[in-house]
């Protein structure tokens, strides 16, 4: 049996050795999916907050606002009445005028408009005991509007306008959308921690796609070195922009992976390079960077 042995040059089996060397995975950072949950709490917090004033909060402020109006004239009214008819009127009539629909009672205004008002609302049906006690309307209606708002549990200032039912549909468009965009997040953060961007050898993997360092054409770093906006890098392959993008996957700082991953990518790639201008500082670290590309290091 023959056998044949091939000696391989030695520039070959160093290239690589430090091919396998550069298998670099970067995951997505703790931080991403913090600001992730913070844009997710404070959007889904929003909705409920505009589902509940389109189903509840705006229906219970029309009540409060129409039964204002509805003290205040009767508290102009009681001074030219008896007790006797008082007291028949009061009895039989309801402190708010509604119409009963099948979304619940309204209040119709002018020019068409129509304002919904709580499903229980009990200023519908009958006078409260506060507007039925004559000496005590008669002496200051304002204090019995005190007293019922202090029974009920409503703020004893009115709001200036009450909600028609166009503004407690814009509730429910603008919750929908808050509901809409906290779907989206959370499909985004499913999304991310599906993805890594990682050097395997010379494969890069980055925004969900992967293709090797001689396909590169062109790499954009003027936002990845230097200070402020820095960590996104653009790969051009095959005249697509690619997204490296080093805050979400990796990170800096003492536990991060991502200036390794970009040392490790330009120690590989020759071809066209565009970033700001830098002072010696910066050039001179980067000169280092290239010396030792395995080396972690970090910017300032």
């Amino acid at each position: 049996m023959v056998q044949f042995c091939i000696e391989m040059p030695r520039h070959f089996v160093l290239s690589y050795a430090r091919m396998q060397e550069t298998d670099i995975t970067c995951q997505p950072t703790r931080d991403t999916f913090v600001r992730f949950a913070i844009v997710l709490v404070a959007f889904f917090g929003f909705g409920l907050y505009f589902f509940y004033d389109g189903s509840v909060g705006y229906r219970k402020a029309n009540e409060v606002f129409f039964s204002y109006q509805a003290f205040a004239s009767l508290g102009q009214k009681v001074q030219q009445s008896a007790p006797a008819s008082w007291k028949a009127m009061t009895a039989s009539a309801a402190l708010l005028p509604a119409v009963q629909t099948e979304d619940g009672p309204v209040i119709e205004g002018e020019k068409g408009l129509r304002f919904p008002l709580p499903q229980d609302c009990e200023a519908t049906r009958s006078c409260p005991p506060e507007v039925q006690d004559f000496n005590a309307m008669k002496a200051g209606w304002n204090d019995c509007w005190i007293a019922y708002t202090g029974r009920m549990h409503y703020p004893a200032r009115a709001g200036e306008h009450p909600y028609d039912e166009g503004a407690i549909r814009e509730q429910w468009y603008a919750g929908g959308g808050c509901m809409v965009v906290s779907l989206l997040i959370v499909w985004l953060m499913l999304r991310t921690k599906g993805r890594v961007m990682s050097l395997s050898g010379d494969t890069v993997t980055a925004a969900g796609q992967q293709f090797r360092v001689a396909d590169i054409t062109r790499l954009d770093l003027r936002q990845w070195w230097g200070k402020g906006v820095k960590g996104v890098a653009y790969a051009t392959v095959n005249g697509r922009k690619i997204k490296m993008d080093g805050m979400t996957y990796g990170g800096f700082g003492e536990k991060g992976t991502a200036d390794t991953f970009m040392k490790a990518l330009l120690e590989q790639y020759k071809g066209e390079i565009l970033e700001y201008e830098r002072d010696n500082a910066e050039k001179s670290q980067e000169a280092r960077m290239r010396d030792k590309p395995w080396q972690a290091h970090q910017y300032s």
